[in-house]
């Protein structure tokens, strides 16, 4: 099997829906999925996925493609690193075809991915040895953790050793570099040789939404050998090209499916806090890494989760995460409410340890509250135990404060009216009151933009109405966000035939200004996307000839679109038709993304949904749509053409060149009229 034949097998074998929705929450819609887009900050679903065809695309972004491009750009992988994550998933085997140099050059990325993979393995047999893991199989039997749990989260142990690590990779001649980009061994101070940063801790691998591990996290234990007393309780990876902390939920990759099937995340403090939820069978769990929750964390929640529960111990923690996820969550879509555990419990462990542990814990969930309720009933309770006017005031405007800057202008309408609405019942002033109070705090914190300078208004160019009129009046070729021509203000662009050529001081005439630009360039780029998106579904067009005589393979060739992302696609799907070859939509996203070229998987996957949102359903309309926009295409070279020789008459160095050659293009003009102008209709009716 070539590979080629290979690459087709792994497409096929993985099911878009099933891979997709492995990472996002998918809901029907007609014969698509629906769901928010992975790959922009997306508040309503705008990304649809085909089963049909098996490619998904962003109505806003733009994103789009097949299989391999999603699992590029999802988890930042190259192609040979997708399609190793492929075959995998559908248990194909790969075979090793990298040369020496080729596995010499291998990126950066996959070599400290390698590097944790070796080390990973390695903490997992120092676990497992009968003498060296000794004392760790012993804290963990303390702690009750069972050996399923130790598989799934991949746990290990980093030996009592300064260097047992750093010894190993020397016996076998590895990298170092690698390993100190890790954070796993750092060269001595003194002497030569390295030693290893993780020493006498248990390890907890931190994996990727793919399962493998991109960084550690190591926990010490008692009654090691080397001394190192002012040793932190825990101790992470430094972060890596792999590892970014502020983006990274530790068992995620386990809790994922839990998460979306509860539509409910539980965010605990530590790694023990996670593992102990899930061996008692409460997978909805993740933990942030040493640090508070960020927007990337709740970033990449709301994917999975309608609900996020913050899980604190105390309440003085329980008050500042409410504070910091007020402020991370306030303008988003996710619900974020603080949970905080019965007095008496230490953590999850020890409460789910309890007989009615579980029972606990599941009230504890159902009666989270609101973090912005948490706040201000925190408030409310200063509130009401101050009794001065002064104070109060102070409280108020502190409160209002904190909601300013943490954006709460940023929220829904109808939940900022009930919050205003709250305020005002506590401190007696009504709803408006409170309202000023917040805007004048948030302007009053916000930084102020310098003033942007008004550009001084540039003339139009004479030629703008030519553009509307090849554009005007065709629902098939109107995209649905580019106004209209009917739109324009009246006469704006008003062609002048009349008089230029008696007048010989004529100034040379400014360039393309206004909305018509625009107007023009939508148009255009909507009739190159018919264009390849007729072709993708009929490619027997290519054939065809068009109404002015020409063969349309001769009538439009590569280099004629207006964009280079366009004339790359172009060229390939011309080359691929004038070959004979077949034109498949998977074949051509395959293609695309081992080349890299995700721009043109993009313009492809839009190309395709161009032609199925106008729903034809016989051939004829395709062929309708595919020469009307080739017209399109070609009535706008020509006008290109002429003003480019306007431009030159106009600025031509003497008056009777300039006579001459306005008088050619109004002889041309009038030779060859814009369809509208053979009607004899006014611009936007129909």
């Amino acid at each position: 099997m070539d590979r080629d034949d290979l690459k087709r097998q792994v497409q096929e074998a993985t099911d878009i829906i099933q891979l997709i929705g492995e990472q996002v929450t998918l809901r029907p819609k007609g014969k698509e999925f629906a769901c928010l887009c992975p790959f922009h900050e997306d508040r309503n679903p705008s990304m649809f996925v085909s089963p049909q065809k098996q490619i998904y695309k962003c109505f806003v972004c733009g994103a789009g493609g097949d299989v391999f491009s999603f699992v590029m750009n999802y988890h930042k992988l190259s192609f040979p690193e997708a399609m190793k994550v492929l075959a995998e998933r559908a248990g194909i085997e790969l075979p090793d075809t990298r040369s020496p140099q080729d596995t010499a050059k291998a990126s950066l990325r996959q070599k400290l991915a390698d590097a944790n993979k070796l080390a990973c393995t390695f903490f997992q047999r120092q676990y497992q040895h009968q003498q060296v893991g000794a004392k760790a199989r012993a804290y963990v039997a303390s702690r009750e953790i069972n050996e399923q749990m130790l598989q799934a989260f991949q746990i290990g142990y980093a030996p009592d050793s300064w260097d047992a690590l750093a010894g190993y990779l020397a016996k076998r001649n590895l990298p170092m570099e690698d390993y100190v980009e890790c954070g796993l061994v750092s060269p001595r101070k003194t002497g030569n040789g390295m030693f290893d940063r993780m020493r006498h801790r248990l390890i907890f691998p931190i994996c990727d939404a793919l399962g493998r591990p991109i960084a550690f996290g190591g926990r010490i234990l008692p009654d090691g050998t080397l001394g190192d007393k002012n040793e932190a309780k825990y101790l992470n990876s430094p972060e890596t090209p792999l590892f970014n902390k502020s983006q990274t939920l530790y068992g995620l990759h386990l809790a994922k499916q839990a998460i979306i099937q509860t539509r409910t995340a539980v965010i605990v403090e530590g790694y023990m806090d996670v593992v102990a939820c899930h061996q008692h069978g409460v997978c909805n769990v993740v933990a942030a890494l040493g640090t508070a929750l960020t927007k990337e964390h709740a970033h990449a929640l709301r994917h999975f989760a309608e609900k996020v529960v913050l899980l604190f111990d105390a309440d003085e923690a329980g008050q500042k995460a409410a504070d910091r996820a007020v402020e991370i969550f306030i303008g988003g879509t996710l619900d974020v409410t603080i949970a905080v555990l019965p007095d008496g419990s230490k953590d999850p462990d020890e409460l789910l340890k309890l007989p009615n542990g579980r029972e606990i814990w599941d009230k504890a969930i159902k009666d989270s509250r609101d973090a912005l309720d948490y706040q201000f009933d925190r408030m409310k309770s200063q509130f009401t135990e101050n009794d001065t006017v002064a104070g109060r005031q102070r409280l108020t405007e502190e409160y209002l404060r904190k909601l300013a800057l943490q954006g709460l202008e940023k929220m829904s309408p109808i939940r900022r009216g009930l919050v205003y609405e709250r305020i005002a019942n506590l401190v007696h002033l009504d709803e408006k009151s409170i309202g000023e109070m917040v805007s004048r705090l948030a302007k009053t914190n916000r930084p102020t933009p310098p003033k942007p300078q008004q550009p001084a208004p540039t003339p139009q160019h004479p030629g703008e109405a030519e553009y509307l009129d090849v554009m005007d009046g065709d629902p098939a070729m109107m995209d649905p966000d580019m106004p209209h021509a009917s739109d324009l203000a009246p006469g704006s662009f008003e062609m002048a035939d009349t008089g230029a050529q008696n007048q010989p001081n004529v100034q040379p005439q400014p360039a393309l200004t206004g909305s018509a630009p625009k107007v023009r360039s939508r148009a255009l780029k909507l009739a190159e996307r018919q264009l390849l998106g007729c072709l993708l579904h009929r490619p027997d067009l290519f054939g065809i000839t068009l109404d002015d005589g020409h063969a349309f393979e001769e009538a439009i060739i590569p280099g004629d679109m207006t964009t280079d992302a366009a004339n790359a696609l172009y060229h390939v799907v011309y080359e691929r038709i004038a070959a004979g070859d077949t034109l498949r939509l998977s074949s051509l996203l395959m293609e695309l993304m081992e080349q890299g070229r995700q721009d043109l998987a993009n313009l492809l996957t839009q190309a395709d949904a161009d032609i199925e949102k106008l729903n034809m359903t016989e051939p004829e309309q395709l062929e309708a749509v595919f020469r009307k926009a080739a017209e399109k295409l070609l009535e706008m070279r020509q006008i290109d053409e002429k003003l480019q020789t306007r431009d030159m008459a106009l600025n031509a160095d003497s008056a009777e060149l300039q006579e001459h050659l306005l008088r050619q293009i109004q002889e041309q003009h009038r030779a060859n009229p814009s369809p509208i102008r053979i009607a004899g209709l006014p611009r936007g009716k129909s």
